[in-house]
Order: structure tokens, then sequence, then C-alpha cells
């Protein structure tokens, strides 16, 4: 067998092999229980929404009363997470 007949038999592999990935997923987005992907919010996002200063930011991360999801050096949140960090710090007196 020649390197070109193997290099078609691997790309063959790799076709079938992405069309069942592409198959699940496509299967798992049509599901009615899985929910839509939530909006991100940046960590400038949330100093205004929260109507607080960069430093006071960097306070609550550094306390744990935010908790960002890091990707990279950049600080990300769930609007839901957001509210359950507010929620939490409410309920122990911190806010």
């Amino acid at each position: 067998m020649s390197h070109l007949e193997e290099i078609v038999l691997l790309l063959r592999e790799i076709n079938e092999k992405l069309s069942a990935t592409a198959h699940h997923i496509l299967s798992v987005s049509d599901r009615k229980d899985v929910g839509p992907v939530d909006q991100l919010m940046t960590r400038m996002a949330v100093v205004s929404r929260l109507g607080i200063s960069e430093r006071t930011y960097n306070r609550w991360v550094k306390s744990g009363i935010l908790r960002p999801i890091c990707l990279g050096n950049k600080h990300y949140y769930r609007e839901a997470d957001l509210h359950d960090a507010i929620q939490r710090s409410i309920a122990k007196g911190l806010l």
C-alpha cells in the first residue's frame, strides 16, 4: 500500500469520526432539556452592573465574594453566578 493510499484511508476514518461527532452534537442540541448558553459578562460589565470601582471589584475577587471564570488573564461571569454571589454575600452580612 502506498503512502497516498494510507493517507486516503486515514482521511476517511477521520471523516467518519467527525460525521459521528457532528451527528451527536446536533442530536444533543435538539433536546428540550438543554437550555440556552449563558452570555458571559466581562469584568468591566460586572463593575458597571454593580456600580462598584475596579478596586472594589479586585477586593471582592480576592476575598472570594466574586468567583470569576478565568480564561487566560481575563475574568468572565455568568449572570446567574453573579446573582448567586451577591445573594451569598448578603446572607453572610458581607454586603
